[in-house]
């Protein structure tokens, strides 16, 4: 079973897919009114009044919106929905709605192979932050008629309507198959699922639709000849082993590829990228489009088997610094699983570092309850509305939603491709007068108008805060302050190879030498710094693209005149040899503070495989073996966890 979504906002383009399909039935709630459910459809509800059609205005006018804070998209036609924020109690008071499930027709499916059920849905997949308690969907199937279930997919949560698609494989060839679409509160007071346009096709061509065009992989609306082409093909039909695919650069001659080998399954997104790279780009604005005309050796009759689009040419590229921004939060449990892993990982690949081209920012938020972080404040909130958060952890790379997995790749490839723009920064802190200054230094590679800021974000580079709630006592790369203000310095316009510069001077600061509970602490809603700026803070700038919040290029600095030194751990010249390893591996390092010393090796998911050493050491060299006879082949993180900090270095057994 596969299920894959195409978001139905303003940027997006709906795909006409059922040419060349059969019709099993549809139905698009437009009928019956005053609540009423369409003819053959019913329902199995714990909460009243369970489902009903209604337009859409009525949700969003009455409550899902504000519980949000934001505004939700137009929908122009009458619905089908479970209303769980208006008609299932109050927030004090819910009335559980467990199972509400609405039932289609019985249908039959003799003689069709290939069937899915498509459907398009409004469904957040809210958590409420007191109770942590989230909402969910299911879709689900049967053969006899509803007289047994078979849970088929999830529903997916988004803040945009969804098209999605679920196989309906299970109920092959069934002559009483029937669906049912399941929405349970979890017991608490949420939103609800909206749903409009089901129905049901049976596949019977090879065809495909071309939905995005990439150049340099990204969108920032901005390339160079050498960068690759990259474009989205969604299955609009059976099941894809190869197909040919061609793009041309302002009409010259075509670039032809096949792709051969593929299983692509029917409504299925996956790019492709072509070998040969651009070349014939000019100055200005260039069109590229790119062509799919054959699939399974099939001429390809999808409606949008061929796209274009524009890019603005580069002069000249250079090599990205890549940006995380992450949203946390010392009172959110998740977030400290999250951190458990996700620091030590940072660590380990030495972000924030002269040289490493990754930046890391994390902006701590003032919930879930008690909702006290000492590190929230405004500048903090005007990048969480920026973004839309509204659950944390989250975090965004190069300005995007992450969708990763391997969260060491993803920093990885946060650099991977090249930038169009030359930045550098100036951080000073002068520790008489208690003042910061940040001269930023943007140089674009291309000429371009538009709604771009150029945002300054001042850091502490680590501290420690005991009046969590989580257990979570380390934190890093904390924003302090964004300057002059969490909205940037708004650019209109770029012009190729003319520098612009961004300063803010004078900016006074205070600070002091906590000590860990300290009532001196930062309190919420205040720019102090935890430590001692000069020895202890960050700056990180970039460059951000409003239109589309892709981050075209961010870089990092130190204060002035300060080395970049570990002020953490009190752990230096670490070394891990042999290194790959397959029989053990020995572990030195310098410890500049007796303490205790807790060495472990851990994966890349957190989860520790090995309990290394847990000892006192004093200050001086250190030996420790590291056994790895039981330790699966694979990459690894060697903590080393002292009372001061953490550092890590990988590990790799083959």
């Amino acid at each position: 079973m596969k299920k894959l979504l195409l978001a139905l906002s303003v940027a997006c383009t709906v795909f006409s897919m059922n040419a060349g399909a059969q019709l099993v039935w549809s139905e698009d709630f437009d009928g019956p009114s005053g609540g009423t459910l369409p003819a053959g459809w019913s329902q199995g509800s714990t909460g009243a009044p369970g489902w009903k059609t209604q337009m859409w205005a009525a949700p969003t006018t009455t409550g899902w919106g504000s519980a949000l804070g934001a505004t939700l998209p137009t929908h122009a036609t009458q619905i089908v929905l479970v209303d769980d924020w208006n008609d299932s109690g109050t927030v004090a008071v819910p009335i559980s709605n467990l199972h509400d499930t609405l039932k289609t027709p019985v249908f039959s499916l003799a003689g069709y192979s290939n069937a899915w059920f498509n459907f398009t849905s409004f469904f957040v997949k809210a958590t409420r932050n007191t109770t942590n308690k989230t909402e969910r969907a299911y879709i689900l199937g049967s053969t006899n008629s509803g007289s047994t279930w078979t849970v088929l997919d999830s529903v997916d949560g988004a803040t945009v309507w969804l098209r999605q698609h679920v196989d309906l494989a299970p109920l092959s060839s069934s002559a009483t198959a029937r669906l049912a679409i399941r929405y349970t509160d979890a017991t608490d007071h949420l939103l609800g699922l909206a749903l409009d346009s089901a129905e049901v096709y049976n596949l019977n061509t090879s065809k495909a639709a071309v939905t995005n065009i990439y150049y340099n992989n990204n969108v920032d609306g901005i390339s160079a000849n050498g960068q690759p082409v990259a474009f989205r093909l969604q299955n609009t039909g059976l099941p894809i082993s190869s197909f040919r695919a061609k793009y041309t650069i302002n009409g010259g001659a075509p670039v032809t590829q096949t792709f051969t080998g593929l299983t692509h399954a029917p409504y299925a997104l996956a790019n492709y990228q072509f070998t040969t790279m651009i070349s014939g780009a000019v100055a200005g604005t260039n069109t590229i489009v790119v062509t799919v005309d054959s699939v399974n050796s099939i001429v390809n009759a999808d409606a949008d088997s061929s796209r274009s689009t524009t890019f603005t040419y580069a002069s000249a590229t250079a090599n990205r610094q890549g940006l995380i921004e992450e949203f946390s939060s010392s009172t959110c449990p998740p977030c400290k699983s999250f951190n458990d892993f996700y620091d030590p990982l940072c660590v380990s690949m030495n972000v924030n570092t002269a040289g490493t081209d990754i930046n890391v920012i994390k902006y701590q938020m003032n919930w879930p309850s008690p909702g006290n972080d000492r590190s929230f404040n405004a500048d903090g909130n005007t990048r969480r509305t920026y973004y839309g958060v509204t659950g944390i952890p989250d975090h965004f790379v190069n300005g995007l939603p992450s969708v990763a997995t391997d969260y060491a790749a993803e920093l990885t490839n946060s650099k991977a491709l090249k930038a169009f723009v030359d930045m550098s920064v100036n951080y000073t802190v002068d520790t008489v007068t208690k003042k910061l200054g940040v001269t930023v230094t943007v140089t674009p590679r291309f000429t371009k108008s538009g709604s771009y800021t150029v945002h300054t974000v001042v850091m502490d580079k680590y501290y420690e805060n005991t009046t969590n709630t989580t257990g979570q006592l380390k934190y890093y790369h904390v924003m302090r302050k964004c300057l002059p203000s969490g909205a940037g310095h708004p650019v209109s316009s770029w012009t190729d190879g003319v520098p612009q510069t961004f300063t803010d001077t004078g900016i006074a600061y205070t600070n002091g030498n906590w000590t860990l509970g300290s009532a001196s602490y930062p309190a919420q809603n205040e720019y102090k710094f935890w430590s001692n700026p000069y020895l202890g803070s960050e700056v990180v700038a970039y460059v951000q693209d409003n239109a589309t919040k892709s981050v075209l290029q961010s870089v990092w600095s130190l204060p002035a005149g300060l080395a970049s030194i570990s002020t953490m751990a009190k752990v230096e010249n670490i070394e891990v040899f042999p290194n790959p390893t397959k029989d053990g591996a020995n572990l030195k390092f310098y410890l500049q503070e007796e303490g205790d010393v807790r060495v472990t090796l851990m994966d890349y998911t957190g989860k520790v495989v090995s309990e290394v050493t847990n000892q006192h050491m004093n200050v001086g060299t250190q030996n420790v073996k590291i056994n790895t006879t039981n330790i699966a082949r694979g990459s690894y993180i060697v903590l080393i966890a002292t009372e001061t900090g953490n550092r890590a270095e990988r590990l790799t057994v083959e």
